[in-house]
């Protein structure tokens, strides 16, 4: 993602916590962003391979399990 793509997110987000939106919305943009930029990490890594099979489906679905356990059990 682009800069000015982050900073578009950001704004907007902002704009809809302004307007009553949940908080839910950060909660899934900081573990899409997160999973694109382990995604991109581990593939720089392997010089442009993927380490495993579906790692680009794989890895967000872990982060959001990561995610939504903290929440659940670690937040109170």
């Amino acid at each position: 993602m682009c800069p000015a793509c982050i900073i578009t997110i950001g704004g907007g987000l902002l704009l809809a916590k302004n307007l009553g939106v949940s908080n839910l919305l950060l909660i899934g943009l900081f573990t899409i962003l997160l999973s694109l930029t382990t995604d991109k990490l581990l593939r720089k890594i392997n010089h442009g391979k993927v380490f495993f099979l579906y790692q680009k489906i794989v890895i967000p679905i872990i982060l959001l399990l990561i995610v939504t356990l903290i929440f659940q059990y670690g937040i109170k």
